[in-house]
């Protein structure tokens, strides 16, 4: 299957956001009491839209935006092996500890869910993807996960359907 290399066309997206958020939002006084995550989450997916999906003519459902895996947008590791933090399963929190730490090229399918920041309420940089474990070829039992990985190890492909 023929995959085209969208990076580019994410980082934009996500500059842009960053900047969204770091400069519109976050400063604002009125917001610092959690009050902006919800507008902001709706420009976020306004944005995304706009700049990643029509930019490549596809559509999903805007709920579903950083909701469900987006199976066309594969993350995929940038070198031969890349570090990488694995949720385990718990009911309450999420703990971002599994054993298994590094991934390989070629033996790994994440989807795209959306770019994550430990403080959600504080200036951001969207410094990780958080993906979902599609098939993990040296760890099966990990398949159907959520990851994180730091953008510079990888890049995002459009897989044609």
């Amino acid at each position: 299957m023929p995959m085209q290399d969208v990076t580019a066309i994410f980082d934009h997206y996500r500059v842009s956001t960053r900047s969204v958020w770091n400069t519109a939002f976050w400063p604002d006084p009125d917001f610092r009491n959690g009050d902006s995550f919800e507008p902001f989450q709706s420009v976020e997916r306004i944005l995304f839209d706009a700049l990643v999906l029509a930019k490549l003519d596809k559509e999903i459902p805007a709920d579903d935006i950083f909701r469900k895996p987006i199976p066309f947008f594969r993350v995929a590791p940038s070198s031969p092996s890349v570090p990488i933090m694995i949720q385990r399963p718990s009911t309450q929190n999420s703990y971002w500890d599994d054993p298994v730490d590094r991934v390989t090229a070629g033996k790994v399918e994440m989807h795209f869910l959306a770019f994550f920041d430990w403080n959600q309420m504080d200036y951001r940089d969207f410094e990780y993807y958080r993906v979902w474990i599609a098939t993990f070829d040296e760890q099966p039992h990990l398949a159907g996960r959520e990851a994180l990985i730091k953008r510079g190890y990888v890049n995002v492909l459009l897989a044609e359907e």
